[in-house]
């Protein structure tokens, strides 16, 4: 799946893996999956704000 802007395609990509896991099956590793994926960018977000007001 691909979307039409760059942000959109990681986006598309991400959602596309979730429901493909949902769809096998796999509800826990879809549940995982998310959260995950949420949480580190986020993280890595804070990250990134943190190091930049150190400069």
């Amino acid at each position: 799946m691909v979307g039409f802007m760059g942000a959109f395609t990681t986006f598309s990509t991400f959602s596309l893996e979730a429901v493909t896991l949902l769809q096998e099956g796999h509800i826990m590793s879809a549940a995982v999956y998310v959260l995950l994926s949420v949480l580190l960018c986020l993280l890595a977000l804070y990250a990134g704000l943190w190091f930049t007001r150190l400069i």
